[in-house]
């Protein structure tokens, strides 16, 4: 069965610096609540993004350079784009079904046959990339992501190469999408601190987007805790609680347990003084976890409302992506239901799952499914009515 990993702190740690990492390790809900909202106070900026364009995304920019890169993504990302992307969700969901029918196993691997597909075809189309491309951009994210948990430079020079010759084939010969979006963007002047968007703030603003949308992961974790808990029929069912379980599983698995910040200068928190220029690591993991906001956190509780769990962040860098993903897992997990009759957890294939100290996803989870329905009917529910968190 799925377990939570073993962090070395829980929501009731104090505030204090961890000689491993060379950091201030922050906690609690209150705490890590209030990094993520004082910008004055603490920079994202962490990474020098002259050194690598992936670095030149808005997670990691302060201020009016932050507001900028943010307020370009937010018009092409608007509620009514968001919305219509959830007829596109279904229809690419039944495709991924239809493939996983075809062998006539009846099993399949959740995380790596729908996860994965989904959020790659996703991506792919909104960002504007080939989908023959996701499988090597996927390979590169987990690169950068081990090198991140591992303390190195996450610097992959091959990956600039790819959008540099990509962004000269969209100039001369546009094919829609957020690329071609952020390059006529920049032919129009669009400015950044009074300077040009450069093709470095394009790989950034794409990759920040790519990597959002190849996280996938949560479609998995939701099944598998419905399954955990004898919810899957229930779920089939009863849509709000399909999406109380999303908003479980991200509480209790959050994407990025770790938001890593900067003191701007010196700052007293949680009764210690952080130095300016100190690292400062925010668990968004043990503040999920906080007994103190949610009652018995470690019970998946479908019913936890609200569930202000802090996996989509707070504040200006909370994520512009929180309501397209959430409509992307519930149609997911709905259209999975409906078509794979007794859907279970495979009995001789355990689930797999990849720790680090920065990053940590599931990697395997198999299940097994009776005679197959036909394609579904159903539909997903709107984008207000859909939980996000945060």
């Amino acid at each position: 069965m799925l377990q939570r990993p073993e962090l070395p702190w829980t929501a009731s740690t104090p505030v204090h610096f961890d000689d491993t990492s060379q950091a201030w390790i922050v906690c609690s809900y209150a705490n890590v609540e209030s990094v993520l909202l004082r910008t004055a106070d603490f920079s994202w900026e962490v990474w020098d993004r002259r050194i690598d364009p992936v670095f030149a995304g808005m997670w990691n920019a302060d201020g009016q350079r932050h507001a900028a890169l943010r307020r370009l993504s937010q018009r092409y990302f608007q509620a009514r784009r968001v919305n219509s992307m959830s007829s596109i969700i279904e229809d690419i969901v039944n495709d991924l079904v239809d493939d996983i029918l075809l062998p006539g196993t009846g099993e399949v691997d959740v995380v790596n046959q729908i996860s994965n597909r989904l959020g790659g075809r996703l991506m792919s189309a909104m960002v504007g990339l080939d989908f023959a491309d996701v499988p090597r951009l996927i390979t590169w994210r987990r690169a950068q992501q081990a090198a991140i948990n591992e303390g190195r430079s996450p610097a992959i020079p091959e990956m600039w190469s790819y959008f540099e010759d990509l962004i000269e084939r969209r100039r001369r010969k546009p094919e829609g999408g957020l690329l071609d979006y952020l390059i006529a963007a920049q032919q129009e002047g669009y400015q950044i601190e009074g300077a040009p968007l450069s093709d470095w703030d394009l790989i950034g603003s794409v990759w920040t987007v790519v990597t959002s949308g190849l996280t996938g992961a949560n479609v998995g974790y939701t099944l598998v805790n419905l399954a955990a808990h004898q919810l899957l029929q229930q779920a089939r069912h009863e849509p709000e609680v399909a999406w109380g379980a999303v908003n479980e599983s991200l509480r209790l698995y959050p994407g990025i347990p770790v938001m890593r910040v900067r003191a701007r200068r010196d700052i007293a928190l949680g009764g210690v003084l952080i130095s300016s220029g100190d690292l400062v690591h925010a668990c968004i993991s043990t503040a999920n976890m906080d007994p103190g906001h949610f009652p018995e956190p470690e019970r998946f509780d479908v019913t936890r409302t609200p569930s202000r769990h802090l996996s989509f962040g707070r504040g200006s860098h909370h994520c512009l992506g929180a309501q397209l993903f959430s409509i992307e897992v519930l149609t997911a997990v709905r259209v999975v239901l409906e078509r794979l009759p007794n859907l279970r957890l495979h009995a001789d294939k355990p689930l797999k799952h990849r720790y680090g100290a920065m990053f940590g996803t599931l990697l395997e989870a198999h299940f097994q499914f009776d005679t197959p329905g036909p394609r579904g009917t159903g539909h997903t529910a709107p984008a207000h009515a859909v939980p996000v968190g945060g």
